[in-house]
């Protein structure tokens, strides 16, 4: 059948015999009123009005509801005359219409895709979650009805299920539906599923286990398609993002092979969640065990929040790593040690980085010169500094700091007099070999090329700024990508 319906229900079939053995339906149907009456009982009359409803006779938990309905002393005779008479047919009726429409020429894949969706729209029209619930109280608290699991079964169903449970999120039926369809592996598909899924912590924990298996081990070609799977389901609220953060972090505990793939999909996942306009700057910073520094994380969090630097927090940030203490009094515990650095990966935040670069090389960004020194420092001390067991190698600080502060000098003239570039290209090369630097060059070309008063004052065309382009592509070609691609 169309429906799937397939005739009278086993139910149907056995109330039928019974309703045959005792007398044909004609004589049940015209008896005489003044024979016995069923007694006015609520109980009973909550029966009979389950018995009078349309098709009552089709429904699966009949047999067991006239069974109580007998038990408790209700006339057997009353109950069968009470499911006939409500018997329509009314799934015969559908099956027979839909197959007059197949002989006058349409194809059953139509017919099928008709009738679901019609049946769809009355489900979502008249669906009531306290009746829904009732279901598996009837059908007994440890047993799953069989006609939900033959549902989850078919991609348009579990649709219907997902959008019922977004509308009806307290609905315990549609609950214990959505984990039946995770734990069935149906959850190949997550944003048909977010809303509902996330409320499942079960189906949603095996949903993120699977995607970062599938992420670590696809192909580049299909990296995009997997981030954006992930994406969709963790970025949905602060609680989802917080537990794959907290899932990735445990990873790296004891497991340095996969500490590079945390990170980067760490800072993947705070980018894309930033992109949605949630602010998880908190729980980004207290995973990264900032919570023990005090000051810092409160400047942090000001900066990171609000998308902008300011002297007061930048100058915070300066006195927690302008450090230069003695091995042995870094060796210390930081609890009887107040001069000790932070650890230099509080500082390995790319929104910092993005915030810091756009202030020292945008040609609008107005620095204080009592602060600059500071902004270049936490500059690159971010992108030099790293951690080691005997504290931060400052190896690296000074000439970082030093190809900065010059790059960050000679796009400063060039912006007020583009005519000096000319003579400072040599120099600016050499710097661009810190990618800090490269960083800084490219946003300062894009702003510069694409401000409208370019071309009136400037007296040389594109090909110089165009040349700095090509340099830091044959430096860091993926850099460049990056940059114009966002």
């Amino acid at each position: 059948a169309y429906l799937d319906f397939g005739g009278l229900s086993a139910t149907g079939v056995l109330i039928g015999q019974i309703v045959m053995a005792e007398a044909p339906l004609e004589e049940l149907c015209d008896e005489e009123q003044d024979e016995e009456e069923e007694p006015e009982d609520s109980s009973f009359q909550e029966y009979m009005n389950a018995f009078s409803a349309k098709d009552a006779v089709l429904e699966p938990s009949i047999i067991k509801t006239f069974e109580r309905y007998v038990d408790l002393g209700g006339s057997a005779d009353h109950g069968i005359r009470a499911l006939c008479k409500s018997y329509v047919g009314l799934p015969h009726m559908i099956n027979l219409m839909m197959e007059w429409l197949r002989l006058a020429g349409y194809k059953r894949y139509e017919l099928q895709n008709i009738v679901e969706d019609h049946l769809k729209l009355l489900i979502v029209r008249n669906f009531d979650p306290k009746k829904a619930d009732l279901i598996f109280t009837e059908e007994g608290s440890s047993q799953m009805p069989p006609w939900l699991e033959d549902m989850i079964g078919f991609p348009s169903w579990r649709d219907l299920f997902h959008q019922l449970a977004e509308q009806y999120p307290d609905c315990l039926m549609l609950k214990f539906t959505i984990k039946l369809i995770a734990d069935a592996g149906y959850q190949g598909h997550p944003s048909s599923s977010t809303s509902t899924i996330t409320h499942l912590p079960d189906s949603f924990a095996t949903l993120v286990r699977k995607t970062l298996k599938q992420i670590a081990k696809c192909s580049s070609s299909a990296l995009h398609e997997k981030l954006a799977e992930l994406t969709q389901s963790v970025c949905h609220s602060q609680h989802t993002y917080f537990y794959l953060q907290a899932m990735l972090q445990s990873l790296s505990q004891g497991h340095g092979t996969v500490e590079n793939f945390r990170v980067w999909l760490s800072q993947e996942m705070q980018n894309e969640v930033r992109k949605r306009k949630h602010d998880v700057t908190s729980i980004t910073l207290h995973l990264n065990g900032m919570g023990s520094h005090d000051k810092l994380f409160e400047a942090l969090t000001a900066m990171l929040s609000r998308g902008a630097l300011n002297p007061a927090d930048i100058t915070i940030l300066y006195r927690q790593f302008a450090n230069d203490s003695g091995l042995e009094e870094s060796k210390r515990p930081a609890a009887t040690n107040p001069h000790i650095s932070p650890a230099a990966t509080n500082l390995h935040i790319p929104r910092l980085l993005e915030l810091l670069v756009q202030t020292l090389f945008k040609p609008s960004s107005a620095i204080n010169p009592d602060h600059k020194e500071k902004y270049l420092y936490i500059l690159a001390y971010a992108v030099s500094v790293y951690d080691q067991e005997e504290g931060p190698n400052r190896e690296e600080l000074e000439a970082t700091k030093k190809a900065i502060e010059t790059a960050h000098m000679i796009c400063s003239r060039a912006s007020d007099s583009h005519a000096e570039l000319q003579v400072e290209v040599p120099t600016l090369f050499d710097c661009i070999r810190y990618p800090a630097v490269s960083m800084g060059v490219l946003l300062w070309v894009e702003h510069t090329l694409t401000d409208t008063t370019f071309f009136e004052v400037a007296a040389e065309s594109s090909p110089l700024y165009l040349a700095l382009l090509d340099e830091v592509r044959g430096l860091s070609s993926l850099l460049l990508l990056q940059h114009f691609h966002t």
